[in-house]
């Protein structure tokens, strides 16, 4: 992959809007998964970090380069590690989890995994920048995947690889064509609907 890649239209629309927001819970995307007890910790810690390592996408960090324009690279030989938090009622734990993402320091993922001896709870808070739902289904059946011992097929595409693939349809005949169909059906003066 290539050191740094342009945002997608997408991520450019996210990151402005996070950008003008900083310090703000802006597209985050937490969830909590309350997990049987009976699983067997030291196994589900290592399946996540399995799971997480084989998704490098998740290691996207953004920068701005000296036009100003934003990037995304892949941390350099990143690693990730977690382990299980003992807590005594998750419920007053739980209203600490969510805060905001430092968009230019920080790693646009979290991860933790509590335990309070009745279930666990894995705690994940990803940055839309990131991850969309279907990244998410796809992590958690990674998860139980690398739990029961699956092998992980490889990640196929990186964020920045499909910034490649988005910039040369955008330069095709056809996303030309499809804009004027677009313009000739669509295309109206009620900006309000």
């Amino acid at each position: 992959m290539k050191s740094s890649a342009p945002l997608s239209q997408s991520q450019n629309g996210l990151y402005v809007e996070c950008i003008s927001r900083t310090g703000e819970v802006c597209y985050n995307l937490p969830y909590i998964y309350v997990l049987d007890h009976s699983l067997d910790a030291d196994r589900l810690c290592r399946a996540i970090e399995t799971a997480v390592m084989a998704h490098p996408t998740l290691f996207t960090r953004i920068s701005v380069d000296d036009t100003g324009e934003p990037r995304q690279s892949i941390e350099p030989e990143a690693t990730f590690s977690i382990t299980v938090e003992r807590v005594a009622d998750f419920e007053q734990v739980k209203s600490q989890l969510v805060h905001p993402f430092d968009i230019l320091s920080d790693r646009l993922f979290r991860m933790r995994l509590f335990d309070d001896g009745i279930h666990y709870y894995l705690f994940i808070d990803y940055h839309h920048l990131i991850v969309d739902g279907t990244s998410m289904t796809l992590m958690l059946n990674d998860i139980d995947s690398a739990y029961h011992g699956r092998h992980l097929e490889p990640e196929m595409r990186s964020l920045a690889q499909q910034v490649e693939v988005e910039q040369a349809a955008r330069e095709s005949e056809a996303y030309d064509e499809g804009k004027r169909w677009y313009a000739q059906h669509f295309d109206c003066a009620d900006t309000f609907t």
